[in-house]
């Protein structure tokens, strides 16, 4: 029995004599079915096991992994955040220091100003000083020479001289009007 079934299966194997397939052959059923079930066993028990764990632990693994990207993404959204607190912080920091520095720079002009404006009011008033001392000045040499022609005109009129105090009061006397007068 055994010797005709392995004959028809060669038989078919060479693309021989063409079985009939509605044909039911129990003892090829039987070695069939033991050939299966011998394969069944020897793939589950050397190739399936394996094949299972390993599929298992690539699931584990990819499982994990999703884990850690899901931690990493959770920790790199925290550090954005944070970033994004800072930078508020530093631009609200820069934004104070610029307007400190407006302010300060406003402080600095208007003391300059008012410097320069003291500055200025000291140099008219000492010009002003140096005007009025040279117009005394003027003044005085002016009285002085015309005391002297005077002095000397009346001098040469009356026909004699003055000393010196005559001379000195009638110079503060012309000196006196003009400032009075003028």
């Amino acid at each position: 029995m055994l010797d005709s079934c392995f004959t028809r299966l060669l038989i078919l194997a060479s693309g021989g004599d063409q079985a009939d397939p509605l044909v039911f052959d129990a003892d090829l059923a039987l070695w069939t079915l033991i050939i299966f079930l011998g394969m069944m066993f020897v793939l589950g028990r050397y190739a399936w096991k394996p094949l299972i764990q390993g599929l298992n632990n690539r699931e584990e693994n990819i499982a994990k992994k999703i884990e850690d990207a899901d931690k990493a993404h959770d920790h790199a959204q925290a550090n954005l955040r944070q970033y994004e607190e800072k930078l508020a912080s530093v631009t609200d920091e820069a934004k104070a220091v610029l307007d400190e520095a407006k302010k300060d720079a406003v402080a600095v002009k208007d003391r300059i100003l008012a410097e320069a404006q003291e500055e200025a009011q000291r140099i008219r008033d000492r010009a002003l000083g140096d005007i009025e001392a040279a117009k005394n000045a003027a003044v005085r040499e002016l009285a002085e020479k015309s005391v002297d022609s005077a002095v000397s005109l009346a001098g040469s009129i009356v026909g004699r001289s003055l000393d010196k105090q005559d001379h000195d009061k009638l110079i503060e006397d012309s000196i006196s009007s003009f400032t009075s007068g003028a």
